[in-house]
């Protein structure tokens, strides 16, 4: 009959204590970079909006809303219902690093790389959302209707140089920036150490 000391070391480790074993075989340095990357999108601002001597500042587990309805930037984005699909995503991206060290796949060791994908991805999107056509034509549309469409896109993006002054890369996206590309070089060297 097995002792229940014997029981415990039996049972399987837990998920909170395979985490901390992953966590312990990670290098100091994508350490620092995770927890720098944590600060930049959850605690510091990414992008800062200057009109005047009112500043506004977004952080980066809004930029889904941000790329949903670009003009939200400038109004604020309280109570956004994209915090609840896209913060769990940016957990997911922040802890992928420790993905290889649950089990020994070359392909898992892709997920250092994971954070700054986020990041490029995000930015693709914005730019694409920001330069494209702000009002759409129907397809019904007369002549003026369509000359005047076609004016406000025009005077949009004539106006979207004076926006982009008023719109700055904040500390939370350089920190998470920087960070994000020592977690993807370490994820490559260490892909290129293993058999």
């Amino acid at each position: 009959m097995d002792a229940p000391g014997n029981l415990q070391a039996a049972a399987p480790p837990t998920v909170a204590a395979r985490l901390l074993k992953a966590a312990g075989q990670i290098d100091l340095a994508s350490k620092a970079a995770m927890v720098c990357v944590f600060f930049g999108w959850f605690l510091v601002d990414t992008l800062v909006v200057t009109l005047g001597s009112l500043q506004h500042g977004v952080r980066f587990f809004d930029m889904s809303a941000v790329i949903a309805d670009p003009s939200r930037i400038f109004f604020g984005l309280h109570g956004s219902v994209h915090r609840t699909f896209f913060i769990p995503l940016c957990m997911v991206c922040i802890l992928a690093p420790l993905l290889p060290h649950f089990h020994r796949t070359r392909v898992l060791r892709l997920g250092y790389v994971a954070p700054l994908g986020l990041m490029v991805i995000c930015g693709a999107l914005l730019f694409w959302r920001t330069s494209g056509e702000f009002i759409v034509a129907p397809s019904n549309a007369g002549r003026v209707a369509g000359n005047l469409i076609q004016f406000a896109n025009d005077l949009v993006h004539h106006g979207g140089d004076l926006v982009a002054r008023h719109v700055a890369i904040g500390v939370g996206g350089w920190l998470a920036l920087v960070a994000s590309i020592v977690l993807a070089l370490q994820g490559v060297r260490g892909l290129r150490r293993m058999p």
